[in-house]
């Protein structure tokens, strides 16, 4: 009997807890995300963005920055399994000048 109370517990928990909308109608709570490559080909190709810069975070994102020549840019975040994620985009991007002492 106190298998049977668990039982029915287990799947009035599991019923809750479980969405009922399938996955693909669910929407992102997160940035958008997909293959590294293919993320690149598309700012270059579609966006027409270029790599202006990238380095390392702290927490082992590799931080890439893109951007055209109107000024538009888009930071991607890329994690060690090849996903990369937008993590921002804007307009009004100046490249610094380097000024010589």
């Amino acid at each position: 009997m106190v298998c049977r109370s668990f039982a029915v517990a287990l799947l009035i928990v599991i019923s809750v807890l479980v969405p009922s909308k399938p996955a693909a109608a669910q929407t992102a709570t997160g940035p958008p995300c997909a293959a590294r490559n293919d993320v690149i080909s598309f700012l270059r190709q579609v966006v027409g963005q270029r790599l202006v810069g990238s380095g390392l975070s702290s927490d082992g994102l590799f931080i890439e920055l893109y951007a055209d020549l109107t000024g538009t840019w888009t930071i991607i975040t890329t994690a060690p399994t090849g996903t990369s994620c937008l993590t921002a985009r804007g307009q009004a991007w100046e490249a610094p000048i380097e000024r010589v002492s």
